[in-house]
């Protein structure tokens, strides 16, 4: 009896040190949680230029340069938490090769881009494709600052990341816009701080071009975040639109759009659906939605891609006001080589 008692004794302690310890570490990183303003300007240096009647614009989700081919994911059904360095390596120069061999886009939006993390070696992926890209003017979002204790033996840990803007031509402004929805506590504290970015540029008549560079809430369990977000992101694009402003969102918006038709895909791929996809009334009539219907653009990471049986979807696209044409769209195949993303690439025209 003396024994139980004592096991009994060491037990509840052990217990307690263990509440303890949880309790320090939720309140740790509560205080030094990632608490976005609503709205925050990126500077601008140098003189604002203007921005062509016709452009090119690709979105790359470079997938912090940890989720080519050989990865699965330990949040999403997979074990691996980040590449071995030489895989990393390779994965790195395959998205600086990747976006090198784009066809010279004016702009580039990219999304999942690690300037500080355990995941990706602690490199600065934002300085090291400045430095290598020096024809572009480039800005940066952060919507994920955490310290990730997950998966317990072998944590993610810190992370800093974001969205990164590659311009030719100089914006006349960048700001930060927070969405307002996200997890509750203590889930906040671990997950991604969403925001879509803005780039405003002067045209040649007068008016102002509002590219939008977003990264939707992903995941199952985040459905209604996803309604929410799209509900604030298209107060901002019409609004931008009733000025006379020409508007373009694209991105990585973690949906289907509305109409992705999964028989148009090319039979070498598995592909499904998000369910629900953008609703069809998500926009009034004449704005437009550009993407490739043969090519998905992302694929599942519960398992290393596999051509046919790792499933795949379409998620990256963009969107475009009645005032601007589309004049072609197309996925870039990498066999998600070096990310779990595909590239997009679209030709456009404002109309004038």
């Amino acid at each position: 009896m003396k024994l139980l008692r004592s096991v009994a004794g060491y037990l509840l302690k052990t217990l307690l040190l263990l509440i303890l310890a949880t309790g320090i570490f939720l309140a740790w990183q509560s205080i030094r949680e990632f608490r976005p303003q609503t709205a925050e300007v990126i500077p601008v240096d140098g003189v604002a230029g203007v921005a062509g009647d016709t452009l090119t614009i690709a979105t790359y989700n470079i997938g912090y340069c940890g989720l080519g081919a050989e990865m699965d994911f330990f949040y999403e059904g997979g074990t691996m938490v980040r590449p071995e360095k030489e895989t990393y390596d390779k994965y790195l120069g395959g998205v600086i090769g990747r976006i090198a061999s784009l066809p010279d886009p004016d702009i580039i939006f990219l999304q999942e881009v690690d300037t500080l993390a355990k995941r990706s070696w602690y490199s600065n992926q934002y300085r090291l494709l400045s430095n290598r890209f020096e024809k572009y003017h480039t800005f940066f979002a952060l919507n994920y600052r955490a310290w990730v204790p997950m998966p317990l033996l072998k944590p993610m840990g810190k992370v800093h990341a974001g969205l990164m803007l590659m311009s030719k031509t100089n914006p006349a402004g960048v700001q930060r816009h927070a969405f307002s929805e996200g997890y509750s506590w203590p889930m906040s504290l671990f997950m991604l701080k969403r925001c879509f970015m803005e780039a405003r540029y002067q045209t040649s008549d007068g008016k102002q071009l509002v590219l939008v560079n977003t990264h939707n809430s992903a995941f199952s369990d985040a459905a209604e975040i996803r309604e929410k977000e799209l509900g604030e992101l298209k107060a901002f694009l019409m609004e931008e639109y009733a000025k006379g402003n020409y508007v373009i969102a694209g991105g990585d918006w973690n949906q289907n759009p509305p109409a992705f038709d999964t028989a148009a895909v090319k039979a070498s791929y598995r592909v499904k659906t998000i369910t629900p996809p953008i609703p069809a009334d998500f926009t009034p009539e004449g704005w437009h939605y550009a993407w490739d219907p043969q090519h998905p653009t992302n694929r599942d990471v519960d398992i290393p891609y596999h051509d046919g049986r790792t499933f795949t979807t379409l998620i990256d696209f963009f969107l475009l006001s009645p005032n601007v044409s589309l004049l072609g769209a197309n996925a870039i195949p990498t066999g998600f080589a070096e990310s779990d993303h595909q590239p997009v690439v679209v030709k456009v025209a404002l109309k004038k």
